[in-house]
C-alpha cells in the first residue's frame, strides 16, 4: 500500500509538470516564432514516475503577412539539418528608431543611419533606398554560421507552431492520468485505514 501511494504521488508530480508544459504551449499559441515543447515521462528505479525531459518541436510555423517592412521572417525547409527553426530572428520585429538607427526585436542596435526608407531582400541585405548598409545573418544556438536553403522575408512574421487541438487532447489525457493516480492514493489510504482498524 505504501509503495502504491509513493508511485501515485510521483505520478501526480509528473502530471503537474506535464500540465505546466501544455499550459505554456497554449499560452504562447499566438506568440510569433514560438516553438512548442513536449514533456516525456520515465519510470524510477524505486517505482513511480518522473519527468525525464522536455523537448522542443522545431517544425516551422506558417508565414503571417504584416505589411510592415521591418517585420522579418526567416523561412526555410524546416528540416533537422538546416537548423532554420532555431535562429535567433526566426520571427523578428525590427524597427527604425527616431534617430534612424536600425534596432533588433529587443531594442539592440544593429545598424546606425538606417534612415526611414528601409527594406530587406531575401538574403538579409538591409538597404536604405538603394544604399546597402548591412546584412542580417541568422544565427543558430547563438553562433553565426553559413546557413543554406533559407529566405529572409520582409513584411512577414512566422507564427507559433502550437497545434491547439493536440494540446487540448494532451491536456485531457493528462487530466485523466492525474485523476486516476489521485484515486489510487485515496484507495490506498482507505485500505491502510482498514488495516489499522483491524488491529484495533
Amino acid at each position: 500500500m505504501i509503495d502504491a501511494m509513493f508511485g501515485a504521488a510521483t505520478a501526480l508530480n509528473a502530471a503537474a509538470a506535464v500540465s505546466a508544459v501544455t499550459a505554456n504551449n497554449i499560452a504562447n499559441s499566438r506568440t510569433p516564432g514560438f516553438k512548442s515543447n513536449s514533456a516525456f515521462l520515465s519510470g524510477l528505479s524505486t517505482g513511480g514516475v518522473k519527468l525525464s525531459s522536455i523537448r522542443p518541436n522545431n517544425t516551422q510555423g506558417s508565414l503571417i503577412p504584416t505589411g510592415v517592412p521591418t517585420d522579418v521572417a526567416v523561412f526555410g525547409k524546416g528540416t533537422n539539418e538546416d537548423l532554420l527553426n532555431t535562429y535567433s530572428y526566426a520571427a523578428g520585429r525590427f524597427a527604425v528608431d527616431d534617430f534612424g538607427n536600425f534596432r533588433g526585436p529587443s531594442g539592440e542596435l544593429l545598424f546606425t543611419g538606417a534612415g526611414g526608407n528601409v527594406r530587406l531582400d531575401a538574403e538579409g541585405n538591409l538597404y536604405n533606398g538603394d544604399e546597402l548598409i548591412g546584412t542580417i545573418t541568422p544565427a543558430g544556438q547563438g553562433e553565426a554560421y553559413e546557413p543554406t536553403g533559407f529566405s529572409i522575408l520582409s513584411g512577414y512574421m512566422v507564427s507559433s507552431n502550437v497545434n491547439i487541438a493536440d494540446e487540448m487532447v494532451n491536456n485531457m489525457v493528462n487530466q485523466r492520468y492525474f485523476e486516476a493516480n489521485a484515486v489510487t492514493i485515496r484507495t490506498s489510504d482507505e485500505m491502510l485505514g482498514t488495516v489499522v482498524n483491524l488491529k484495533a
